[in-house]
């Protein structure tokens, strides 16, 4: 996929290649299954190649980075909140778990679409969530921007310095991917867990009822 994906990207120069780069990166963020990674470290292998300027570049990347997401955002914003509701979800998540799920990611969410952006496989189903909840979208586009700012020219700068061994680095780029998805499986993994325990425990104290007026009186000789 990754080489696939670099001779594509390589075939064209000048305004084509912008305009490839951002389809691509957009593609990328509506969930489809394409290595965003890839597409950030040809961008940079194409000014390496005098193909394009590396400024406007990246000013495309990150424009087709946040476009992506935002639709996803929409999306979540749009069909979250009839999905959440339908039928066949409400067997699995019960009304309890998904206040506690909102509980969480309101108090989170933030930091979950800032830390998303890094781990692939997750972007996509974390900010359709950020959609459906009552997330602002300027406070979404504002970390996720803040974390693409980080992601983005790392990447391109990789593709630009790095260019005479791009095979070599697109080896890399798939290890890394590789690494960035198990971890964020592990992290969510250990949330689930932990979010697991604290419900159980909250099960588990005893809850005490004021008493009443009738209940007193029932307690009286």
């Amino acid at each position: 996929m990754a080489q696939a994906l670099l001779a594509l990207l390589t075939s064209t120069h000048g305004m084509p290649a912008y305009a490839l780069v951002f389809g691509v990166l957009l593609a990328c963020g509506v969930g489809l299954p394409l290595p965003e990674d890839v597409a950030l470290v040809t961008g940079g292998y194409l000014s390496f190649a005098e193909a394009v300027q590396f400024t406007p570049m990246l000013a495309v990347a990150f424009a087709g980075i946040l476009a992506g997401d935002f639709l996803i955002f929409l999306a979540g914003r749009r069909y979250g909140t009839s999905l959440i509701g339908s039928r066949w979800v409400c067997r699995i998540v019960t009304e309890e778990k998904r206040c506690r799920v909102e509980g969480y990611f309101a108090r989170h969410g933030e930091g979950l679409v800032f830390a998303a952006r890094f781990f692939p496989g997750f972007r996509a189903v974390t900010y359709f969530v950020a959609g459906a909840s009552p997330m602002a979208a300027w406070r979404f586009v504002l970390f996720d921007g803040l974390a693409a700012c980080i992601s983005v020219p790392v990447w391109m700068v990789l593709g630009r310095k790095l260019g005479r061994h791009m095979s070599m680095l697109l080896v890399w780029v798939e290890r890394a991917h590789l690494v960035l998805l198990v971890a964020g499986v592990v992290v969510l993994l250990g949330t689930v867990l932990t979010l697991l325990r604290r419900s159980r425990r909250a099960a588990a104290v005893p809850r005490f009822e004021p008493a009443t007026p009738d209940s007193l009186a029932g307690e009286s000789p």
